[in-house]
């Protein structure tokens, strides 16, 4: 009799394993998709910002703080010193290298790091 009554009390205990473990992984894959779909509003900023600071000769300084004021506006860890600049005009280029962590909920413990690279040339826009 005892056997029966503890079947459906381990069957549930299974059944919130199961669904504590379909949280963690949607959790994560949510962070990770949220994480690469920022990266790639950057990235399209990158680009426009490229093209614009190399039509009218903007200073490297200037380039980094638009570059900066965008990630900081997508919620992305870069620093300055993640960002390089060379040249200019239309010989400029930029090269972000910077690592997105994604953590685990509650715990807040790192599980993975994405490194997320970008190099952007000037490239003058054809009509």
């Amino acid at each position: 009799m005892m056997g029966k009554l503890q079947r459906p009390n381990a069957r549930r205990l299974v059944l919130v394993a199961w669904i504590l473990v379909g949280f963690f992984y949607f959790y994560l894959s949510y962070d990770y998709i949220r994480v690469s779909i920022r990266d790639g509003k950057l990235s399209e900023y990158l680009d426009h910002v490229v093209e614009l600071a190399g039509n009218e000769n903007r200073p490297p300084k200037e380039v980094r703080s638009l570059i900066l004021v965008k990630a900081e506006e997508l919620r992305l860890p870069l620093r300055s010193d993640q960002i390089e600049i060379r040249g200019g005009g239309q010989s400029l280029n930029v090269t972000v290298s910077y690592q997105a962590q994604i953590e685990l909920p509650f715990v807040e413990r790192v599980v993975y790091t994405k490194d997320f690279q970008h190099k952007v040339g000037y490239h003058q826009q054809r009509y």
